[in-house]
């Protein structure tokens, strides 16, 4: 999945992240996700290594960026992942999933979470794909209420038991148009 789109919004460009970016989208993303707050839970060694290799997730799939115009600065991210990628945990035959969709704290409540969702769902539209999958923490009511807003179902029956520590997950869907 390679794509060189870009999509520009008021004072943000969404487009691929490039290869020297890397380091610094790893990063955007452990940040977005607030884990660099005084008091944060740290996530397990796992999960760190996903949050930071930016590298990885590029080579699985499509990684987006949103970049402050104004800065230069990345404030943004969300990686689309193919049917049967090494990183996806729940796409299925004819799905693209998202994970890891981050906005930094500064640039919340700009209307740039749900670009970077439009935009993926736009590119996997182009690849295809006939739905787009996504999970996110049980008690992430603010993600899930941009979810539902933009036309994502929450699908219960495709949702599994993790064991503790772990943060359990729900399961949205949103299906694509065709794109004939």
């Amino acid at each position: 999945m390679t794509t060189q789109t870009t999509v520009a919004t008021a004072t943000y460009v969404i487009r691929e992240a490039r290869h020297e970016e890397y380091d610094a989208v790893g990063q955007l993303t452990y940040e977005g996700f607030g884990h660099h707050l005084p008091g944060a839970r740290q996530p397990d060694e796992e999960r760190l290594g996903l949050l930071l290799d930016a590298a990885a997730r590029a080579r699985e799939g499509v990684l987006l960026v949103a970049e402050d115009l104004e800065t230069g600065r990345l404030v943004g991210t969300a990686t689309l992942l193919p049917f049967g990628s090494n990183l996806s945990r729940q796409a299925q035959e004819g799905e693209v999933e998202l994970r890891l969709l981050a906005v930094l704290p500064e640039a919340r409540r700009t209307g740039l979470g749900r670009k970077l969702l439009d935009e993926s769902a736009r590119l996997a539209t182009s690849r295809g794909a006939g739905r787009i999958v996504l999970d996110t923490a049980v008690d992430n009511e603010t993600s899930q209420r941009l979810y539902r807003r933009l036309g994502y179902v929450r699908r219960p029956e495709r949702e599994k038991e993790r064991p503790e520590p772990k943060v359990q997950l729900v399961v949205y869907t949103l299906d694509l148009p065709s794109a004939a």
